[in-house]
């Protein structure tokens, strides 16, 4: 019975706990044994077992009582078997349920859960979907804010758009227990929306509403919608506090914004209409926040000047935060940049915390953080917010592919492999999935079959820069050293024009076994802030560089842990 366990398993710290610092079990122990020592002088004084916890220990010590010591030696072993046997099966009864109660999937599963549908949009034309798609967004973002209401993802929630689908076969897809639709007209400076509450286990409505206001007072409507399902499942509080009411064009323009960036347009569009929105309000919190987290996806992407964009992303950021500190988005970017481009771990870990405290119901913050409790070795901890976002998000792939990956990088080979082959079974062209499980029977040792699955998938997919390196790396495993140099080649031409290949090049040389050219390569992909570095701590591909001083240097540089073994 440690401390440190004792710490983590019932008093939820988690792994940075230092006894030094936080004396919480030491308090502990020491109230319950002041409250052992006053119950058996009161009313358990006859008790024929006493229960002590010795100083210096946290392991219970069972001894007969006063009243059991009066009786024959035989007598008293008998009944103390007896009671012992007992109070292992409370205890150990008492703990389950504990933990069970406490578990995180336990807590969701008991809370009132719901999803909201892509409200139909009843205006002229179908270039105005980004107005009820705005809404609907908005309306999700607030709903998931409510303490105790879990609320499924937007990416889940979405795929039903159109769809003349039962409402308890919809519910039971999502996993939730309500659903929230309805629709929206925009008429001149007038929208008229309607909403309902449909309870997915017996189909019928639960209350319907019609609202008609001004475009500038759209937000009242949406905060009245929150409210009613707020009362209705009696969760949280009902207001939702904004320090800012956004002006209707600066609103229309990040509304713009989003949905260009959530059906897969190119980037840099979508940063036009979030330039624009807080240009036209510069009080307008949630409009920075888009701003930043499109900066900082540029940046990784490598898209321009990377520090440029990194830099832009920070000040917007910060710039979201300082308007609204509730901002979970913003807090989201500031995370991904320390992580990824600063390399300074406690300052991301600390602003994924925050955004996950503000929004919990965020399947992209858990997905978020997960890949960088991941990069660190921490797989435990990524595997569980991994399946928070799988709860979350239940019909996105985004989430079992991360998961796929933290098993491969965990040495999970055949639970990596068996997630990747049920994304095959769902979508037989999901290429990602497939290098997958080539990368894993590289790890394995079976090499033919890996190269097999990983020039299938490379070709499946294009031949991105980072697949490319993987199976360079499993060409010169395999000894087919002509084609691992001729996807070096290819990878040096992408270099030499953009920087993006450096991480890439380092798996070809470490698959040739040449370590001095593979570290070099890490060296040049860091200084570049080529995203996939994060990873080399843990990356089973430099498992041969690990014991080279030079590796662990640039490992420690990074903040990255230099060996496979992880929590």
């Amino acid at each position: 019975m440690k401390e440190s366990v004792l710490a983590a398993e019932v008093f939820g710290r988690d792994d940075t706990f230092d006894s030094r610092t936080d004396s919480v079990v030491r308090v502990e122990a020491r109230n319950l044994r002041a409250r052992l020592n006053e119950y058996y002088r009161g009313e358990g004084s006859r008790d024929p077992v006493i229960i002590d916890l010795p100083k210096g220990t946290y392991v219970p010590v069972f001894r007969p009582g006063s009243a059991a010591a009066a009786l024959p030696l035989w007598r008293r072993k008998l009944r103390l078997r007896g009671i012992a046997a007992l109070l292992t099966i409370l205890l150990l009864g008492g703990a389950a349920w504990w933990f069970v109660k406490h578990r995180p999937d336990y807590r969701r599963a008991q809370s009132p859960s719901m999803a909201v549908l892509p409200f139909l949009n009843l205006a002229s034309g179908p270039d105005e979907a980004y107005f009820s798609d705005g809404f609907v967004e908005d309306l999700t973002t607030d709903l998931g804010s409510l303490p105790g209401l879990r609320v499924a993802a937007r990416t889940s929630a979405f795929q039903f758009r159109g769809r003349n689908e039962d409402v308890r076969e919809i519910g039971r897809k999502l996993g939730v227990g309500m659903l929230l639709e309805g629709s929206v007209r925009r008429q001149a400076a007038r929208v008229k929306i309607t909403a309902q509450l449909i309870d997915t286990r017996s189909g019928y409505h639960v209350w319907a509403r019609t609202l008609e206001r001004d475009i500038a007072d759209i937000e009242e409507a949406e905060r009245e919608v929150v409210r009613a399902v707020a009362k209705t499942l009696a969760v949280g509080s009902a207001e939702i506090a904004s320090p800012h009411i956004p002006k209707p064009e600066a609103r229309e323009a990040y509304w713009r914004g989003r949905y260009l960036r959530g059906n897969w347009q190119e980037p840099e569009e979508s940063l036009r209409y979030f330039e624009r929105a807080v240009a036209l309000d510069p009080e307008f919190a949630e409009a920075w926040a888009a701003l930043a987290s499109s900066r900082s996806a540029l940046a990784f992407q490598m898209v321009g000047s990377a520090a440029e964009q990194a830099g832009q992303a920070r000040t917007a950021a910060r710039k979201a935060i300082a308007l609204d500190p509730a901002v979970p988005e913003a807090y989201l970017t500031l995370g991904a940049l320390a992580y990824s481009y600063d390399y300074d771990w406690p300052a991301a870990e600390r602003s994924y915390r925050r955004a996950l405290e503000l929004n919990g119901n965020s399947a992209g913050a858990h997905r978020a953080y997960a890949l960088a409790l991941t990069a660190h070795g921490r797989f435990r901890e990524a595997v569980e917010h991994l399946q928070t976002a799988q709860e979350l998000d239940p019909l996105s792939i985004v989430s079992t592919n991360n998961l796929a990956v933290t098993l491969y990088l965990s040495r999970r080979y055949d639970e990596a492999i068996q997630v990747a082959k049920r994304h095959l079974d769902m979508d037989a062209k999901f290429f990602p999935a497939r290098i997958m499980i080539g990368v894993c029977h590289i790890a394995q040792g079976k090499l033919a079959e890996g190269v097999v699955e990983l020039e299938r998938g490379t070709t499946e997919g294009g031949r991105p820069v980072e697949f490319v390196g993987d199976l360079g790396y499993a060409l010169a495993r395999s000894g087919r050293l002509v084609d691992a140099a001729a996807a070096q080649a290819e990878l040096e031409a992408i270099e030499k024009a953009k920087g993006t290949a450096g991480v890439a090049l380092a798996r070809i040389h470490a698959g040739r076994g040449e370590s001095k050219e593979a570290i070099e390569c890490l060296r040049h992909a860091a200084d570049a802030h080529v995203a996939d570095v994060t990873f080399i701590g843990v990356d089973p591909m430099f498992d041969t560089l690990r014991g080279q001083k030079d590796f662990a240097a640039l490992c420690a540089r990074l903040g990255l842990p230099n060996g496979s073994r992880g929590r």
